[in-house]
């Protein structure tokens, strides 16, 4: 063996893999947080919005990610009938989408409310839907039929095949990235010219890297074949149209790629390959597709596309350097070192081990970069962590990757230290003691070889979980958009008499200053319910009327409210002046007049509190998070070249 031809091989691996953590940090350094999927920020018209007369066209705005397909425009006209005509997306611009309404005569179109359905896959593969309403004429809108458009929506929610298949891609990948790596600059080099250990090594690999190229095969079939379903269900017709669309074109090139990768690595593991040409096969292919893979991700949909992909992909290389490497160690070191004379086995381990903490530790310093990177982008606020499904899975992905290294340190400094106690230069006084084996199943295995089985077993475990959970990630709305996607707004207002508890309920609007805000002009629900001194509803002996009084513009209105089915009393109204309302609610609960005061606040048109357009501003928590990253890089790129360094002054003292 030529040490250093063997520390120049580790050296320009170093390099790359720094360059590409340095290139990693400056392209999250710069880039803002973005809200994977396409949502829609506004309509025209609004939703809610009163018209004269029936409009052209349905225009909708998406942000986030563009529109690829719109798998549903519906219209449903007061009558029940479905006016819309073929949805048209903007070429030049992909989150707008135009939607006809098909009349035969617009000027006797039914006056009342119109209810729009629609439904998109987005760019980076994921289905959207909602639905909104607006109104014509001056007849009366329905409470029931108002609130089932804020209920109809199916955006928060994961696909269980989705995530599944992203789950097979990203343990594929892993595999695929790092294990020729780590091969090639831990494991080849220790082991020297001894063939049989070199050709047990190889028989393993290329038997795993095969798997690896199958798993990846069947999960990028799968994707791509949920996505295909979620258009309309899984049919010829479904598929050919989701192949048309550029994410169609990338799943194409996607399953070429895994074809390719494994079929070269099923040739290698049964036929026998040149190490080289299975080893790039893997690493290269793997690399495409990781690409591929990042060009389609949350990130590089709703941002630049070469700073969502790089980060994306960085992500997943750090993960495959950590991870992959120790599927080296657990799998194949050990044949490796049954090939091994006996007394120097503890010294291959150690040196194998040495050399694989400088490649994971580069790829722990990658993971966490990007992975803080990724955090600023998709979940901006603490809360985000606690309060949506994303933020949940993030949590518990961060927790075990946590757990991850510190089995890992463990690793290192407990088995080294006891691997390195048993090697000729440190205990050739004791060598009888150092070259006796203990036997494990049939007498076939050493000690250094149960020794690292034992130590990597566990951690392997925790980084599985790790992935499973990203491809949870992958699958589920980020928490950037749950956060600001939870359905409307409720103000829940109550005011005490002497029978009881009245409460005012208004949707959509939000809750200030014990009064409720809403838009100026929309088309509010309001609901009032009674409860007497023991919890229990009551009904009104005399009709629920509000009368409604703005000082500024001195106007003034009244409305009855109707009884509805869950004891409540509701009407959808719009207060069309706007700043300061005063309500007077009355009633009678129990042969008793009820009479209670109650403040609103009708927002200026143009000055609404929330304009759901799913960029959130910049954050202090997400301030920390970038600085957390570029942090862990700067910290990690500093540690990873001098570890390299040192085992560099230590490879050229002991000739390992």
């Amino acid at each position: 063996m030529r040490p250093h031809r063997s520390h120049g091989r580790l050296q320009a691996a170093t390099l790359v893999l720094v360059g590409l953590l340095v290139a990693t940090v400056a392209l999250g350094a710069v880039a803002t947080q973005v809200a994977g999927h396409a949502y829609l920020s506004e309509s025209d018209p609004a939703n809610g919005e009163a018209l004269e007369s029936v409009p052209e066209s349905v225009d909708l705005t998406f942000s986030g990610d563009g529109v690829q397909i719109v798998t549903e425009a519906r219209i449903v006209d007061p009558d029940g009938e479905e006016v819309a005509g073929e949805a048209v997306i903007d070429e030049a611009d992909t989150q707008r989408v135009s939607i006809p309404l098909a009349l035969e005569s617009p000027d006797s179109a039914p006056d009342g409310m119109y209810t729009v359905h629609w439904e998109v896959l987005a760019d980076d593969g994921h289905t959207t839907s909602g639905s909104f309403f607006f109104t014509v004429g001056e007849e009366e809108l329905d409470r029931d039929a108002v609130l089932a458009t804020y209920e109809d929506d199916d955006d928060d929610g994961v696909a269980g095949w989705e995530a599944g298949a992203k789950g097979l891609v990203l343990l594929s990948l892993v595999g695929l990235v790092g294990i020729p790596v780590t091969a090639w600059v831990a494991l080849y080099p220790v082991v020297g010219r001894n063939e049989a250990a070199r050709s047990s090594v190889d028989s393993r690999l290329t038997r795993v890297l095969a798997g690896a190229g199958v798993l990846l095969f069947v999960g990028v079939l799968a994707l791509g074949l949920v996505r295909a379903a979620s258009l309309d269900g899984l049919s010829s017709g479904a598929l050919s149209e989701f192949v048309g669309t550029s994410l169609g074109a990338v799943w194409l090139a996607q399953l070429a790629l895994a074809g390719v990768i494994a079929a070269v690595l099923l040739a290698a593991a049964t036929r026998g390959l040149d190490r080289r040409l299975w080893l790039a096969a893997a690493g290269l292919g793997g690399v495409a597709v990781g690409a591929l893979v990042g060009s389609t991700s949350h990130s590089a949909t709703a941002i630049d596309r070469l700073q969502g992909t790089a980060v994306d992909f960085a992500h997943i290389a750090g993960a495959g350097l950590w991870v992959g490497g120790l599927l080296v160690l657990a799998l194949a070191l050990p044949v490796a070192l049954e090939r091994v004379d006996e007394s120097a086995r503890a010294s291959v381990a150690a040196a194998a081990i040495r050399r694989y903490s400088i490649v994971a530790l580069t790829g722990v310093t990658l993971a966490l970069t990007t992975g803080l990177v990724l955090a600023s982008w998709h979940a901006p606020t603490l809360e985000a962590f606690t309060e949506t499904l994303y933020g949940t899975a993030l949590s518990a992905k961060t927790l075990l990757v946590f757990v991850a290294l510190g089995l890992g340190g463990l690793t290192r400094t407990v088995l080294l230290r006891r691997l390195e106690s048993r090697t000729p230069e440190r205990a050739r006084s004791s060598r009888a003691s150092a070259g006796r084996a203990v036997r494990e199943d049939g007498g076939r295995t050493s000690e250094p070889t149960v020794l690292v089985r034992r130590a990597i077993r566990l951690e392997v475990a925790v980084l599985v979980g790790v992935l499973l959970l990203s491809a949870l990630l992958t699958s589920a709305p980020t928490a950037a958009v749950a956060a600001d996607d939870d359905g409307p707004e409720t103000a829940t207002l109550e005011r005490e008499f002497d029978e009881g508890v009245l409460t005012l309920t208004t949707l959509p609007a939000h809750e200030a200053q014990e009064a409720f805000f809403v838009d100026e002009g929309a088309p509010v629900v309001f609901e009032v319910a009674f409860t007497d001194g023991t919890g229990e509803r009551v009904d009104s002996d005399r009709t629920v009327s509000v009368l409604a009084h703005n000082e500024r513009s001195g106007t003034t209105m009244r409305f009855d409210l109707e009884p509805t089915d869950d004891g409540t009393y509701a009407s959808v109204q719009a207060l069309p002046d706007a700043e300061w309302w005063e309500l007077r609610i009355t009633g009678s609960v129990g042969g008793t007049f009820v009479s209670e005061w109650v403040d609103g606040y009708a927002i200026p048109e143009g000055h609404g509190h929330d304009d759901h357009d799913h960029g959130p501003e910049e954050t202090g928590f997400t301030t920390l998070l970038r600085l957390g990253a570029m942090g862990v890089g700067i910290v990690g790129s500093l540690a990873v070249t001098v570890e390299t360094l040192r085992f560099g002054r230590r490879e050229n003292q002991t000739g390992e």
